[in-house]
């Protein structure tokens, strides 16, 4: 077998189902070393370790997911994930993208509503967590911009800053299943949360948003320039210059951007 067939086949044999192992087996069987172990059983332990590797990891970066479905769901949810989205790279933080949204979908999970937002938010927490470290911008370079061009400013957040929503108290659903936390009950119907999650110290954290700070943010974070972005906050009370002086103060911005008129 060529070097291009041999791994094709340990894919197969890793990734397909347990049925088909017994012919990938035998395929296999000429070029897997045979000394104290046989090369069937040299390829189920190199199976099982891809599977438990990958769902250890997915439960590292979805702890409060897992606490919510149980740790034996979550095991047999993680592992069809594993079989039919293995990594697309060697650093295991990054995995898992899509599997907020394989829980949305599953009919056994329907009870949970809010699940698949309470991955999304661990998700983004993840993402903020590993994000790549950059010096937040200078506000003293604001001062420098012509105030007739302010309008036109377009601003480039910080690779640590995501923005969320959810019309579930997500928030405080992932906060009471901290490990720390006491118990509490949440009604679902307590409202949406709107969150700006960005990195204090190393670790995310993450400050809650009005409908009008959200829809700024939301416009800004898309590349519209700072006019356009006030105009889709679309309210009379929306404060401006809190907001912007919150987003500097916090390293939100890294940098902004002032097009050619």
């Amino acid at each position: 077998m060529k070097l291009h067939d041999i791994q094709r086949t340990i894919r197969a044999h890793v990734l397909g189902p347990i049925a088909n192992a017994a012919l990938q087996d035998a395929e296999l069987s000429g070029v897997v070393m045979d000394d104290l172990m046989a090369p069937a059983r040299r390829l189920r332990i190199y199976r099982n370790h891809y599977y438990i590797t990958l769902i250890d990891a997915l439960a590292a970066t979805f702890p409060v997911t897992r606490r919510l479905v149980g740790e034996m769901f979550f095991a047999q949810v993680a592992r069809r994930f594993a079989a039919t989205s293995p990594p697309a790279g060697p650093c295991l933080f990054e995995y898992g993208e899509g599997f907020p949204a394989l829980l949305e979908a599953l009919p056994e999970a329907q009870a949970l509503p809010y699940l698949g937002d309470v991955a999304r938010l661990e998700w983004a927490l993840n993402l903020s967590r590993t994000a790549p470290d950059v010096p937040p911008l200078d506000p003293s370079g604001l001062g420098r911009v012509e105030s007739g061009r302010q309008a036109d400013l377009i601003f480039v957040f910080h690779p640590a800053c995501r923005l969320f929503a959810s019309r579930f108290p997500v928030a405080r659903i992932w906060a009471t299943n901290q490990p720390s936390a006491s118990e509490a009950t949440i009604a679902l119907d307590e409202g949406a949360c709107r969150l700006l999650i960005h990195r204090q110290d190393g670790e995310p954290v993450w400050r809650t948003l009005g409908d009008a700070e959200f829809a700024f943010l939301y416009a800004l974070r898309a590349g519209r320039p700072l006019e356009r972005a006030v105009a889709a906050a679309n309210g009379a009370g929306f404060d401006l210059a809190g907001t912007l002086a919150g987003l500097l103060g916090c390293g939100a911005i890294a940098d902004f951007i002032l097009p050619p008129t």
